[in-house]
């Protein structure tokens, strides 16, 4: 049994979509994915996109992603009341979105809903400061695709859906636990190491000066659930940038498909061969 990683497939792009629909309908017939959000805003792609992987799969997870959740060309009255038909869209189409062992003697697969919290929230926030930023991410979408209803008791959207969250489920931790969620859990994901960069090729110039990621990147308390689960490996996506790191005993893996254009420049790099194997027992 192999584990697989994926995330923002984005494919309201035609390219991400003949892209999803190219994967091979035999080779992962025994196996799992796990998808870390950013399918598409738009349902009924997203749906076909689910149709499209679920029987290439032996099971397929997924995590919400915050484009997942945009309300263009959408009839939901908030974002939250979307996050809740998507997951019960996910239930009939036969997609995973709760904890559940990945098989007899396996590890546990364990979905962490999450949102990023902005510096303005609270200390949990992943900010880090860059100069020339535009504080008031006038580029940033969510500002005018996301709408939240009040969060009756908890301070924002990050910490209602980390209490949907459940960190109880493997306390017998006779199993490996492999968590994976949309947002990043650490501000280290964030940054290329010198030798990742350089092997880009890419110019050392800054393709968004205005715009400064980790206000949106994700939350420090993602963190710590995932470490509260005694996790070995976490899978994230959200920031189009592939990394395979192991930080203070966990692995943290992202391997997102991304937009057409990020390919081309060579900032999505590592997707020719398809989803990432991160487990095989």
């Amino acid at each position: 049994m192999r584990i697989f990683a994926l995330s923002d497939l984005h494919v309201d792009y035609p390219e991400n979509l003949a892209w999803v629909e190219s994967l091979s309908r035999s080779d992962y017939t025994g196996d799992v994915l796990l998808v870390a959000g950013d399918i598409s805003h738009d349902e009924p792609l997203l749906c076909r996109a689910m149709e499209v992987l679920r029987p290439r799969f032996r099971a397929v997870f997924f995590v919400s992603g915050n484009h997942d959740l945009w309300l263009r060309d959408s009839g939901y009255e908030d974002s939250l009341a979307k996050f809740y038909a998507l997951m019960e869209r996910c239930r009939a189409l036969g997609i995973e979105t709760r904890p559940q062992r990945a098989d007899e003697g396996g590890p546990w697969i364990v979905p962490l809903q999450a949102w990023y919290m902005q510096p303005h929230e609270g200390e949990g926030s992943l900010f880090v400061e860059k100069q020339g930023e535009d504080p008031e991410l006038g580029m940033w979408a969510d500002k005018r695709a996301v709408r939240w209803p009040q969060f009756d008791g908890h301070s924002g959207p990050a910490a209602y859906f980390l209490s949907l969250n459940d960190c109880d489920v493997t306390d017998d931790r006779q199993y490996p636990v492999i968590t994976f969620s949309h947002f990043l859990p650490r501000p280290e994901l964030m940054f290329w190491t010198e030798q990742e960069f350089a092997a880009t090729g890419l110019p050392p110039l800054d393709p968004q000066p205005r715009f400064n990621f980790s206000r949106v990147a994700g939350c420090r308390k993602l963190d710590e659930q995932i470490r509260s689960l005694n996790a070995c490996l976490h899978v994230y996506g959200h920031q189009h940038r592939n990394r395979d790191r192991l930080i203070e005993g966990v692995r943290y893996v992202s391997h997102c498909l991304g937009y057409p254009r990020e390919r081309e420049q060579g900032r999505v790099r590592g997707v020719e061969g398809g989803p990432l194997l991160v487990w095989q027992q």
